[in-house]
């Protein structure tokens, strides 16, 4: 064990090593990325396109082949472009958005294999996620993981928020939860009423996972704590025991979304332009009409049912 520790300290620190190798002499290969908008025009027959509500006013528009964002460009000049964004018309007078995006070749892959290294010698997939986290930032350059890195990635800084508090809620819970002896005491009782083998046993998990249906880090972590003992008991395989958790969770918050799921999806769809995407309403809206297509979510959910009552089994 202190041996996977030495190793794994080592490795993180050859890919940190890298990471500012990548940042300060590895070229970026620009590409571009182009954004098609819900474009309209106004009475004034002007271009224009609507963003949270209001209406903007597309000005500065120029023919793609002038443009400084358009592939053959940014591949003649291979410099970070002066310009973050531009608007241009093609052929069949089509605007578009150009932004231009990078990647830094086969070392775009190095925060992924620090990160899979890491988990597999330390099994601690939590430390082993934030290494690749922080070895990513240093390719970027940026040493404020906090205010620049994960709060901007966890789609808007009010989100984010609630996000971070809800799991620093959530593992105070699992504090209670786990000190007071809440889940063994849990466990008892549904042996002495309720659980009478191994197929009533995965049933009390699949309804549990049912019952949580708040979000799915709560269910895994709440389901699966109070679970345990039980499946033990009852002599049903953790893995399988896992299965059944695991597909319940974030399924079942996706399906019965009256949770804070909704709002945070909701800002990750938001698509500058899209009319109908506009608001957030709009957006809860659309999100709220797409739950009959989550077939996944659907089909996981009554397969762990099936599975509960051994009525099917999957491989």
């Amino acid at each position: 064990m202190k041996n996977n520790n030495i190793f794994a300290l080592l490795i993180l620190i050859l890919g940190l090593g890298s990471a500012l190798y990548v940042n300060s002499d590895v070229k970026q290969t620009w590409l571009e990325q182009s954004y098609l908008y819900d474009v309209y025009q106004t009475e004034s027959g002007q271009s224009a396109y609507k963003y949270k509500g209001k209406e903007i006013i597309i000005n500065d528009a120029v023919p793609y082949a002038e443009s400084a964002l358009n592939q053959q460009s940014l591949s003649q000049n291979k410099d970070q472009p002066k310009d973050a964004q531009q608007w241009v018309f093609d052929e069949e007078n089509q605007l578009k958005l150009l932004k231009p995006a990078f990647h830094y070749g086969v070392w775009s892959l190095l925060p992924a294999f620090i990160t899979i290294a890491l988990c597999l010698i330390t099994r601690e997939p939590l430390s082993a996620l934030f290494s690749g986290i922080v070895v990513g930032a240093f390719m970027l350059g940026q040493f404020d993981l906090t205010d620049k890195v994960i709060i901007p990635n966890l789609a808007k800084e009010g989100t984010a928020s609630l996000l971070l508090l809800y799991l620093w809620l959530l593992g105070g819970l699992l504090g209670i939860w786990s000190k007071t002896g809440a889940a063994q005491a849990f466990a008892n009782y549904m042996t002495l009423h309720f659980v009478k083998g191994q197929r009533s046993a995965k049933l009390v998990s699949w309804l549990l996972g049912v019952l949580f249906f708040q979000g799915g880090t709560m269910s895994t972590v709440l389901v699966g704590t109070t679970v345990r003992p039980l499946a033990d008991r009852a002599k049903v395989s953790h893995e399988e025991m896992s299965y059944i958790v695991d597909s319940t969770a974030s399924p079942i918050a996706s399906v019965l979304a009256f949770n804070a799921w909704p709002a945070y999806i909701q800002a990750l769809i938001f698509v500058p332009g899209v009319s109908f995407l506009a608001t957030e309403s709009d957006r809860l809206k659309f999100f709220f009409s797409s739950i009959p297509f989550s077939f996944y979510g659907i089909l996981a959910v009554i397969g762990t049912l099936l599975l509960s009552l051994n009525i099917m089994t999957f491989s």
